[in-house]
């Protein structure tokens, strides 16, 4: 078994009390105390993470667009300079072999932020699949860390921080600049289902983030894995390997909307518009658990008249609703009876009531929101 990679930043975690765990190859911080407290603060403030396991791969070129047009799901062309957009990295038969970020850098430069644990799978799959197009594909992971900042009050914070009013940078849109002296890439992106940044900088430089962090906002606390798991799962974002994974399409997923239908073909275009066609034969659901106990992955779903439907993909707690939530992957044909009584997580041979349906917790905090 290989050693796991450390973050440039590990020694700092320690000082701070985290506690470590594995994760696609990574050492990570699991929590640095309570990871409810670290959930809490990030719905409720903010909060930093260390996400610099993420990979970054880099598409330069005069045909980089019409390249990742024909390599990704999403429609490239309507990412503008400035812009992010998430995408989906199909196989030939419509499954899920990534999500990811893509920025428009320029008009052929491209940066994309990938999930750790398919850096390598993914630079392959897409270095062989630029062959016959006018661009470089660039695996620049070793280059760069990530912080994410998270929460409502991360606006306020980091705009002092960099003396930039941030309140112009609209959601899914990225600045690029000099700030504390070197250049960062600022976007406002995340996956907690918060309003917040991502700061992307080379590995070196991400100490004097945390300098200036620490220094101006002693008072914003860490953030580890299990947080960042309960904060996605609370808000329905799906992890790969979970609700997305290779036996998991787009589709199935109820991401139809990351998926360029008009656009030139792109690889799996075929086989998603088949199954477009025919209806996927499952389907990714949310649910809550009227029960202290929580179904973990692997357990299995039962439909209200009593036959077995699915298993759970995720599970955890709420701390927003203050009960168990979790996901499943279930037969399509019973999402028509999602608000029947009768739902059921089967733990440990235990029957645990469950409600159906999407995440609402945008609405929870902001009724305003829709």
């Amino acid at each position: 078994m290989s050693e796991l990679k450390k973050l440039s930043l590990h020694h700092h975690h320690l000082r701070m009390g985290a506690k470590f765990t594995p994760f696609a190859g990574w050492n990570m911080p699991l929590s640095y105390g309570s990871s409810l407290n670290e959930h809490l603060a990030v719905r409720e403030s903010a909060g930093l993470f260390d996400v610099s396991h993420m990979g970054e791969i880099e598409v330069i070129g005069d045909q980089a667009e019409e390249f990742l047009n024909y390599a990704l799901t999403n429609d490239v062309r309507k990412c503008k300079i400035g812009q992010a957009q998430y995408s989906i990295l199909c196989s030939e038969n419509g499954c899920t072999l990534d999500d990811l970020i893509i920025y428009r850098m320029s008009e052929d430069k491209f940066f994309l932020c990938v999930n750790a644990a398919n850096i390598e799978i993914d630079y392959q799959t897409l270095l062989k699949r630029s062959e016959g197009f006018g661009c470089s594909v660039n695996n620049i992971s070793l280059d760069y860390g990530q912080l994410a900042f998270q929460g409502p009050d991360s606006e306020a914070i980091l705009s002092e921080i960099i003396d930039r009013d941030l309140s112009i940078l609209s959601k899914m849109h990225f600045i690029v600049g000099d700030w504390l002296g070197f250049t960062s890439i600022l976007a406002r992106t995340g996956y907690t289902g918060e309003d917040g940044f991502e700061i992307y900088c080379k590995c070196y430089d991400l100490p004097k983030w945390l300098k200036t962090f620490e220094s101006q906002a002693a008072s914003i606390p860490w953030i580890g894995l299990a947080a960042r798991d309960s904060l996605r799962l609370e808000a329905g974002f799906p992890l790969y390997g979970h609700e997305l994974s290779e036996n998991i399409t787009p589709l199935q997923a109820g991401l139809t909307w990351v998926i360029g239908w008009d656009k030139p073909k792109f690889i799996g275009a075929d086989a998603l518009a088949k199954e477009k066609e025919n209806q996927p034969a499952s389907r990714v659901v949310h649910y809550l658990v009227n029960d202290r106990r929580i179904p973990r992955e692997g357990c299995l779903i039962i439909a209200p008249d009593n036959e077995v439907v699915g298993k759970v993909l995720s599970g955890g707690y709420s701390p927003l609703h203050k009960k168990p939530t979790g996901s499943a992957l279930i037969k399509n044909s019973y999402w028509t009876k999602q608000n029947d009584q009768g739902w059921h997580a089967l733990v440990r041979e235990n029957k645990l009531p469950i409600d159906l349906g999407s995440p609402a917790l945008r609405r929870a905090i902001d009724p305003s929101l829709g």
